[in-house]
């Protein structure tokens, strides 16, 4: 698989639709039990009970140029009449009525169950592919790994020292 087409995955994460996508890979079975197993688990009906504030997140994770009640609004993510949302108050305040042990107890769940699967599908040249920054990588200085990736080209028209992989 070329290196570009991860890349290409990673730069539609940030749409509207892609939280739906992300919301079919993430078992809500996992939440209950992230609440459960860090006792936080929402007793009192409210407009942003635990298992929504979860969500609300990993929305501004995902849209981090956004704000936050617009993340809760975009979402739909209180409850309550269609359309409503919660104050920006209440947000901050069940944030911090969550904490973080909720949301690392699911972190680690699901990067147990994802990397063993993205180890398995996504490989480039045989290695598992976890992330990539766009970035340059020096290879050994073969006469195979000149003619693969070249090299930048430096002053009065030599080459760089090792050859250049760019993603």
């Amino acid at each position: 698989m070329p290196i570009a087409d991860p890349l290409a995955a990673v730069a539609v994460l940030a749409s509207p639709h892609a939280l739906d996508n992300f919301r079919s890979h993430l078992d809500p079975e996992w939440i209950e039990q992230a609440l459960r197993a860090t006792g936080t688990s929402t007793i009192r009906k409210r407009r942003l009970p635990s298992e929504q504030v979860i969500w609300v997140v990993l929305g501004m994770a995902m849209f981090r140029d956004r704000s936050i009640a617009d993340v809760v609004a975009g979402l739909d993510l209180a409850l309550g009449p269609e359309g409503s949302t919660a104050s920006k108050s209440a947000i901050a305040q069940a944030r911090k009525r969550l904490g973080s042990e909720p949301l690392k107890w699911l972190f680690e769940a699901s990067a147990a169950t994802w990397s063993t699967e993205a180890a398995a599908t996504c490989r480039w040249r045989e290695l598992a592919v976890y992330g990539v920054d766009a970035t340059s990588l020096r290879v050994a200085d073969s006469p195979e790994n000149r003619a693969a990736f070249g090299g930048q080209p430096g002053r009065n028209k030599t080459q760089s020292a090792y050859p250049l992989c760019a993603s």
